[in-house]
């Protein structure tokens, strides 16, 4: 299993947000160039962690991206589950069937990512690696 690169380049444009909050918004241009991905591309990934009220945008000349909350308060689950259509890795994953014998596999491994990814928040980032940039390795667009 792989997580599209849409959650790899998000959760490095909220790290890099959340480095810089709650002072500054951070342009989409500079968070190209922290990440090196194309500005439709993250654009698009920006609109989707709105959609999710993860982050907002601000308009003019020191506008650009923020996070709507403090760090501490979203987790990586929430950034992954916005990007990757709810995390859901599996059809069996919603599914009420309960005489499925591959679903109960499906349904533990989903609750298992989960908890992991939402055990660890931006805030927990920054503690650990606050000093670091985001890399611009990752997948393709």
């Amino acid at each position: 299993m792989r997580l599209s690169s849409k959650s790899q380049y998000g959760l490095k444009a909220c790290f890099i947000l959340a480095q810089n909050y709650p002072e500054k918004c951070v342009s989409a241009s500079q968070l190209e160039k922290a990440i090196a991905v194309s500005g439709k591309y993250i654009e698009k990934i920006m609109r989707m962690l709105a959609g999710a009220g993860i982050v907002t945008a601000e308009r003019g000349v020191l506008g650009g991206y923020k996070l709507t909350k403090e760090p501490s308060k979203i987790s990586i689950g929430d950034i992954a589950r916005a990007l990757e259509d709810n995390m859901e890795i599996a059809d069996c994953i919603t599914s009420t069937c309960e005489k499925c014998a591959t679903g109960e596999v499906w349904r533990k491994l989903y609750a298992g990512i989960n908890e992991v990814l939402d055990s660890m928040t931006l805030q927990s980032m920054l503690d650990d690696h606050g000093e670091v940039r985001a890399c611009k390795c990752g997948g393709s667009t």
